[in-house]
């Protein structure tokens, strides 16, 4: 049987050990947690997103305006469908933006190439974003985040070319040729 004193010092050990695996599983269980947000949140995204690409297919005649660069129509009711598609995906953009701590970076990074490099391709949603019409609006963080696209040449025919060099380069020689 064990003393007084066998029993105490063994507590003495025992309940940092144990505090310690009670903090593992709690962080192991905040992690799932994470994870399980940032799927939930990157599928609502993309759900939103498949939204907005069922817009154009709905509207096909909006898309030059996003994809092809030309300048905001001046004719109704296209010139009001522009518009409105234009605040959606910027909705969609403020979105992606505000709740980037919810989003895996991978994933985050693959949107905020889309949003700069449609931003750039779009003279119309340039102009939808400037302060005198709906820019004041949108968060800072949108708005720096597309001028610094813009300053980059995100998607544009060099930067693509760049990317597509950066890419060979990092490509191994035997994966190439597969």
């Amino acid at each position: 049987m064990m003393t007084l004193d066998e029993w105490t010092m063994l507590g003495t050990w025992a309940a940092p050990a144990i505090s310690a695996l009670g903090f593992l599983l709690i962080r192991n269980q905040l992690k799932g947690d994470r994870e399980a947000l940032e799927t939930q949140t990157s599928w609502e995204i993309y759900n939103v997103g498949g939204s907005i690409l069922q817009t154009f297919i709905s509207h096909p005649e909006c898309r030059p305006y996003f994809y092809d660069g030309l300048p905001l129509p001046e004719q109704e009711p296209l010139r009001s469908k522009v518009l409105a598609v234009n605040e959606l995906i910027c909705d969609h953009m403020e979105n992606i933006i505000l709740h980037r701590e919810a989003i895996d970076a991978e994933t985050y990074q693959v949107w905020v190439l889309y949003m700069q490099g449609l931003y750039n391709r779009s003279p119309t949603m340039r102009w939808f974003l400037e302060p005198g019409c709906e820019g004041y609006r949108y968060s800072r963080q949108l708005l720096d985040l597309l001028e610094d696209g813009l300053r980059q040449q995100v998607g544009q025919h060099d930067w693509l070319a760049r990317q597509r060099g950066l890419a060979a380069a990092v490509t191994p020689a035997d994966s190439a040729s597969a």
